[in-house]
C-alpha cells in the first residue's frame, strides 16, 4: 500500500499524510492521528531509502574491512563500532569483506559495487593495501582510508603514529634493564607491519638500545604464527630477554609456547603485544601490550569520513597515536 491508497482511506490529501510520516509538527493534530491509526491498522513501512534518494542522498556509507576469519576479532570490533556511530548519525552501512588473498584488486572491487549502491562515501579499513587506493580514488567519492604510508591526492588518510606506543614500550623494558629485545614482526611485505618494524627501530634507537635483526622472526600474525615465532627466538643460542609482537593474536601464541616450553611471561622473558583486544585481560598472565584500539579507530574514521561528506574543505589526514598499557606480563630480565 502506498501514501495514496493511505490518503483514499484516512479522508485526507497524500501531502498531508506524506507531512504526517516525516513528523511534521504544522499537520492538525486530529487528522495525524487519524492517518497514523490508517498506517498502523495497514502495517504501512516508508520506504525510507527511496525518500533520501529522492532528494539526492543515499544516507548509506561503505565499510570495507579484511581479515573476518582467523580468530582474530578486531575487525570485527572495528565493523560494530563503525555501525553504531552510523546508525546514531543516520546512516546506514554497507560492508564488504576485502578478500585479497584470492584477488589483489578486490578492494577496487569492492569500491565499485559500493558506488553502484550510491553509497556517500567509504572507509578502507583494510591496512596495507596501499597499492589499491590509487585505482579507487579516481572519482569525487569521499573515501578514509587508514594507514597509508603515502599521500594520495582524493584520500583522507588516518595516519596511525606507531611510534608513540612503542617509545614507551620500549622505554618501559628498558628501565628495567632489557638489552637484549626481540619482536614477533609480521609479514614485511605488508606496509602496516613494515611501518611497525620501522617504529620499533626508531624506538630502541630513542631508547639507547641496540637493534639486532638477529632476534627478529618474521611470522603470521596470528596464534599459530605467534607460536613458531617464538619457538625460534628460544631456540637462538642467546635468545632475548624481552619480545615485542607484531599483534595481540601473535603475542597470545606466544604466551602458549612459553607455556609449553615451562616457561612464564613476566618472569622468565617479558612479552608486550599490540592492539589491546579485550582478551589481553584474561590471559595468563595479562598481557602488557601497545593499545591500537578498534572502537577509537572505528569512531575516528567514521568523524572523518563524515567530515569529508559534509565538508567541501575537510581535513585530509587525522592521526591515530597508539600508547601503552602496562599489565603483568613484563618484569626485570632473569639473571
Amino acid at each position: 500500500m502506498n501514501i495514496r491508497e493511505i490518503a483514499r482511506k484516512a479522508r485526507v490529501s497524500h501531502s498531508t499524510v506524506s507531512r504526517v510520516i516525516n513528523k511534521v509538527q504544522t499537520v492538525d493534530p486530529k487528522l495525524a492521528r487519524r492517518v497514523q491509526s490508517v498506517i498502523q491498522e495497514v502495517g504501512y513501512r516508508p520506504n525510507y531509502q527511496a525518500q533520501a534518494l529522492a532528494r539526492g542522498r543515499s544516507h548509506t556509507i561503505g565499510l570495507i574491512v579484511s581479515e573476518l576469519s582467523g580468530g582474530n576479532p578486531f575487525f570485527a570490533e572495528i565493523i560494530l563500532y563503525f555501525e553504531r556511530a552510523a546508525v546514531a548519525n543516520g546512516f546506514e552501512v554497507l560492508i564488504s569483506f576485502a578478500d585479497t588473498e584470492t584477488d589483489p584488486n578486490h578492494v577496487a572491487v569492492c569500491a565499485n559495487r559500493m558506488r553502484e549502491r550510491q553509497v556517500e562515501g567509504i572507509a578502507v579499513l583494510t591496512f596495507g593495501m596501499e597499492q589499491c587506493l590509487s585505482e579507487i580514488a579516481t572519482s569525487k567519492l569521499p573515501i578514509v582510508y587508514a594507514g597509508a604510508n603515502q599521500t594520495l591526492e582524493g584520500i583522507c588518510n588516518l595516519h596511525i603514529n606507531y611510534l608513540t606506543g612503542m617509545r614507551d614500550a620500549v622505554k618501559h623494558l628498558a628501565a628495567f634493564g632489557h638489552r637484549r629485545i626481540g619482536y614477533l614482526s609480521g609479514q614485511l611485505g605488508w606496509s602496516s607491519m613494515k611501518m611497525r618494524y620501522e617504529a620499533l627501530r626508531k624506538a630502541m634507537r630513542l631508547a639507547g638500545v641496540v637493534f639486532d635483526k638477529d632476534l627478529v622472526a618474521e611470522c603470521d600474525h596470528t596464534l599459530a604464527g605467534g607460536s613458531q615465532g617464538m619457538a625460534k627466538l628460544l631456540s637462538l643460542p642467546n635468545p632475548p630477554t624481552a619480545v615485542l609482537c607484531c599483534n595481540d593474536m601473535a603475542a597470545m601464541g606466544a604466551l602458549k609456547m612459553l607455556n609449553t616450553r615451562g616457561l612464564l611471561a613476566g618472569r622468565d622473558i617479558s612479552l608486550i603485544g599490540f592492539d589491546d583486544l579485550p582478551l589481553c585481560n584474561f590471559t595468563q598472565p595479562s598481557l602488557s601490550t601497545i593499545r591500537f584500539s578498534p572502537s577509537e579507530l572505528a569512531n575516528l574514521a567514521f568523524q572523518a569520513l563524515l567530515d569529508v561528506i559534509e565538508s567541501t574543505e575537510g581535513k585530509t589526514e587525522y592521526e591515530y597515536k597508539t600508547h601503552f598499557v602496562l599489565r603483568e606480563s613484563t618484569g626485570p630480565p632473569k639473571s
